[in-house]
């Protein structure tokens, strides 16, 4: 150990750099310039070459060639291959006390909720102005093969307000309650009725089929019908959501990315009244399933694209969430759908 520190102490004197850039300290040079003292201190202290990256640590920097400000890191984890040369795993001290280690539940203790990307197996998380993309080979039972921190805000972040934010986020471990006494006539108990809505027992099954086996219970045969987005790999389901045109699973952009699922409600080559009636329909269907009281948060995005009607998403920290999505496309072709972001359990 003290040989391993006086080399350490040798690095720093010989180089002139005095401040280690691992842990919490990784962080400070996003959003600087490349042409900053940091950044000059941080390419020293990692030994970067000439494509700001050191294969032999596992670490890879990249730089927004119009701002020329350093916009993310990337570190390898258990799959070490940047492009067509291995490189080492990355093993230093990780940021907000992360490991490469972490399976996704870890890292909502660390982090708070995260949003799975659709057609990748990754988890992005965000704590103020940093995003955190955690990319594993298989989300339910894998490590990260690779962990991207990027700064999209264009200026350097506050180092101290990303650790409080994080801790801010950070969902506590599992709490064991004590189950209610059930209520019971002549000492014996009395059932209550179960009574949920088709729609909401049929949305819960695609949170159900995505977290507990990746869709596979409810994958059936290849469709041979086309859909709105092209998409090649596409699979019919078991599932049915009342009120849609058709569903399905689909694999984008490889056979081999990680299943999604779409319910699409209505199709056409122009728009009409009938998709603001449908919309609204399925608005009051979701809020009145979805409600506040149960964790759900509604919110209305911005329309796209001049869309005629406006983006709506419901969402829950322990499921993901459930938008209301009206697109057109470069043909004019519009679609009214529901689309989902599945965050891993």
């Amino acid at each position: 150990m003290k040989f391993v520190l006086l080399c350490a102490f040798m690095f720093y004197y010989a180089s002139g750099v005095t401040t280690a850039y691992d842990g919490n300290n990784l962080l400070v040079v996003l959003g600087q310039s490349n042409s900053s003292q940091a950044f000059k201190d941080f390419t020293k202290y990692w030994l970067l070459d000439k494509d700001f990256e050191n294969r032999n640590k596992g670490l890879k920097v990249y730089i927004n060639p119009i701002t020329e400000k350093i916009e993310s890191i990337t570190l390898t984890g258990d799959v070490p291959d940047l492009r067509d040369i291995k490189s080492i795993k990355y093993h230093a001290k990780l940021p907000l006390d992360l490991s490469l280690d972490d399976d996704t539940s870890s890292l909502y203790s660390k982090l708070g909720p995260g949003e799975k990307l659709i057609g990748r197996s990754t988890v992005r998380f965000h704590c103020g102005g940093l995003t955190i993309d955690a990319t594993y080979g298989n989300l339910k039972t894998g490590k990260i093969t690779y962990l991207a921190f990027s700064n999209q805000t264009g200026n350097p972040l506050v180092i101290n307000d990303i650790v409080a934010i994080a801790k801010k986020q950070a969902r506590p471990g599992p709490v064991a309650v004590q189950p209610a006494k059930p209520a019971t006539v002549a000492g014996k108990p009395v059932e209550k009725p179960a009574s949920v809505a088709p729609l909401k027992k049929a949305i819960m099954e695609v949170f159900k089929a995505s977290r507990d086996s990746a869709f596979d219970p409810i994958k059936m045969s290849p469709r041979n019908e086309g859909n709105f987005w092209n998409y090649k790999f596409t699979y019919n389901t078991k599932i049915k959501i009342p009120g849609e045109k058709y569903n399905l699973l689909y694999s984008f952009p490889f056979i081999t990315s990680p299943l999604d699922f779409v319910s699409v409600l209505k199709e056409s080559d122009g728009y009409d009244k009938s998709f603001d009636a449908l919309y609204h329909d399925f608005e009051k269907q979701l809020t009145l399933n979805f409600p506040a009281s149960e964790g759900w948060i509604a919110t209305c995005l911005p329309a796209k694209d001049k869309n005629q009607l406006p983006n709506l998403e419901f969402r829950n920290d322990k499921y993901g969430a459930i938008i209301l999505d009206h697109t057109r496309n470069p043909a004019g072709r519009h679609v009214l759908y529901l689309r989902f972001l599945l965050f891993a359990d």
